[in-house]
């Protein structure tokens, strides 16, 4: 036929579980195309037989009309693409195997259509909580391997009934190609237990479970990437009994609140961070608290909470049983990664949680809350986990040789970061490597992430500090696997970590990094924190730094900031009598005096301690990482 064109598009990105398909088969409904849309291992490939005319406004509606969870990355067309079979139609096709490149898709927030059939008396879904489409629902969270089909996810247990099926199949219908597609006679089910795991009797698991938070019991909640530890906000004796089980004796808890009207009953919100609170991503928000009705035990000695709103069918249904916020922290004993499955939970547990509410999805991959605040005016990512995670950024100039690279990441606050052929990824928050359970789960991330992205590690990069379970980690794979490690700068890392998020090129210019942090090795084998760094991505030059501190102490400076203040008024022969009358000062006196070998440190977070301290925000040993730093900042505001 004249003028009929025959293209292979194939289409990367976050294109995948997010109803693309369906939306190019309505796209060659409308403009008569011939072909075929299937997923393969890049992306979303279409086959299309048509005019030149057909083939301009469809790509005009792939990049305006896209769904709103895709994020295209490119576009490529492959011309006069040779292929044997005769379309007579358009249709959607079984998933094939392909070269990697697809992103994975972060977990997304229900959306309105689904609240809407949860709260319809007369949907078969009403009151059903694991109700998603393809606008929402579990995607990270419960997959295997890709391309993202549902017998790749922890979904391909259940088998859907006639009319899920129906859905599935229908092109035109919104759960069309819904992975995690079900419904209360074919999907999971919860299920409520008292803390020895026993079956608490009831019509209403989600009206019993709300009346056990108004009597003050503490429940552990199955979320979509792992357990919460919950109690109702504004009875404070569960929240003190919270924080007694959990030995969490001052570290700020998350809040979960119905809607945003809520939130703003104990909190400022601007405009800017009421779309977060809606975004899609549903992140904790730290937001300025607009007065004390809510006990102080939330967030002890802080000028913010931080809420967010229901992300599940399962906490949206929960809520609306509630007139008051719930804590919501996570489920895991301290340093240890959060629980995902119910026997886990109720062995681990059960000396702090009363009830148990559980179902039985199965959580594939464990995935925190992130946590974002806007700093003058900007957005910040604190924590980038859950509706934020994995993340795929495109790879800046010079970087087209690095397929197969793994950074490890710090001991602290651990993420890793694998490069593809085209993109960085970046994973969710693993947390702080100081246990078994949180390194194992480290280790298996990156497994899962090369298999998910089929990229093996060829080159490694770690800080330079060689004790780190990462840096172990990482000299242990490179000598196991014979490939090259390179160890880098602590603060150098931060810098580089700009330079490729504002896209710089490889062999760009050197700028100055002013990198303000806790503590990091330095080339000079001194503890490093307060540097003025010249710097590209690759070497840098040291122009200036904080003045070097005594760390007295070693690691107990870090946890009790009366050691950085001391070691301070030492080194600028200050008057220290009324300021330390009751701490072991004299040894320190000793050791200083007597020129033997001791650790200094750079660092701006010691000297914030120092600075708590002698403001008496802190004078104690501190019970979670930067307190003092953080009950400082709030004093700043």
């Amino acid at each position: 036929m004249m003028g009929v064109l025959s293209k292979k598009i194939i289409i990367t990105g976050a294109v995948q579980g997010v109803g693309f398909r369906p939306f190019v088969y309505k796209i060659a409904q409308q403009f008569d195309l011939l072909g075929e849309v299937y997923n393969d291992s890049a992306g979303v490939v279409i086959i299309v037989q048509c005019t030149q005319t057909q083939l301009d406004k469809l790509l005009l509606s792939l990049n305006n009309d896209a769904p709103e969870l895709s994020r295209i990355i490119d576009i490529s067309i492959v011309d006069n693409y040779q292929d044997d079979k005769v379309y007579k139609d358009f249709s959607i096709s079984k998933s094939r195997k392909g070269k990697a490149s697809a992103v994975v898709l972060p977990d997304a927030c229900i959306c309105n259509d689904c609240i809407d059939d949860i709260t319809d008396k007369n949907n078969r879904r009403y009151g059903y909580a694991f109700t998603n489409c393809t606008n929402c629902g579990p995607r990270f969270s419960i997959i295997k391997q890709i391309p993202y089909d549902r017998k790749s996810t922890s979904m391909s247990v259940f088998s859907m009934c006639k009319q899920c099926e129906k859905e599935y199949q229908n092109p035109i219908d919104r759960r069309f190609h819904a992975q995690p597609n079900a419904c209360a006679e074919c999907g999971p089910k919860l299920q409520l237990t008292d803390a020895l795991g026993k079956d608490v009797v009831t019509k209403n698991i989600v009206e019993k479970t709300a009346s056990l938070l108004k009597q003050g019991k503490i429940i552990a909640i199955k979320g979509i990437g792992g357990f919460h530890l919950a109690c109702l906000a504004s009875i404070e004796s569960a929240v003190v009994t919270l924080r007694q089980r959990k030995h969490r004796k001052h570290k700020p808890f998350a809040l979960m609140a119905r809607d945003v009207s809520m939130v703003k009953q104990y909190c400022l919100v601007s405009d800017q961070e009421e779309c977060l609170l809606t975004d899609r991503a549903s992140p904790i928000v730290l937001l300025t608290k607009a007065n004390d009705l809510l006990s102080a035990q939330i967030a002890p000695k802080q000028k913010s909470l931080g809420f967010m709103l229901p992300y599940s069918p399962l906490h949206y249904l929960l809520l609306q049983e509630l007139d008051e916020p719930l804590v919501l922290t996570s489920g895991n004993q301290s340093h240890n990664p959060q629980i995902i499955d119910n026997q886990s939970a109720l062995n681990e547990l059960g000396n702090i949680a009363d009830y148990f509410l559980l179902h039985n999805r199965d959580i594939v991959n464990r995935v925190d809350d992130s946590v974002v605040r806007y700093v003058a005016g900007d957005l910040r990512v604190i924590r980038r986990a859950r509706g934020y995670a994995p993340t795929s950024l495109p790879l800046p100039e010079g970087f087209e040789e690095c397929t197969g690279l793994l950074a490890v990441g710090a001991e602290l606050k651990n993420t890793f970061c694998l490069l593809t052929e085209s993109q960085a990824i970046i994973s969710q928050h693993i947390g702080d490597l100081k246990t078994l359970e949180s390194y194992q789960d480290f280790q298996d991330n990156i497994d899962l992430y090369q298999q998910l992205y089929e990229t093996e590690v060829k080159h490694l990069a770690c800080d330079l500090h060689p004790d780190y379970l990462s840096s172990k980690y990482a000299e242990n794979y490179a000598q196991t696997n014979n490939i090259k490690l390179d160890a880098v700068q602590h603060h150098h890392a931060h810098i580089a970590a700009c330079l490729f998020e504002q896209g710089r090129a490889v062999d760009s210019d050197k700028v100055l990094g002013v990198v303000w942090d806790g503590m990091g090795l330095g080339a000079d084998n001194s503890l490093w924190g307060g540097e003025f760094l010249l710097a590209n991505y690759l070497g840098f030059n040291r122009v200036a730094q904080f003045e070097q501190t005594a760390l007295l102490g070693g690691d107990k400076a870090t946890n009790e900031p009366w050691r950085m203040a001391y070691a301070y008024f030492k080194k600028h022969r200050l008057p220290t009598d009324e300021w330390f009358v009751d701490k072991p000062v004299k040894a320190f006196d000793a050791l200083l005096d007597s020129k033997m070998p001791l650790n200094y440190t750079s660092s701006v977070g010691r000297l914030f301690d120092a600075v708590a301290y002698v403001l008496g925000i802190c004078n104690q040993q501190i019970s979670y990482e930067a307190q003092a730093a953080i009950e400082l900042e709030n004093l700043a505001n």
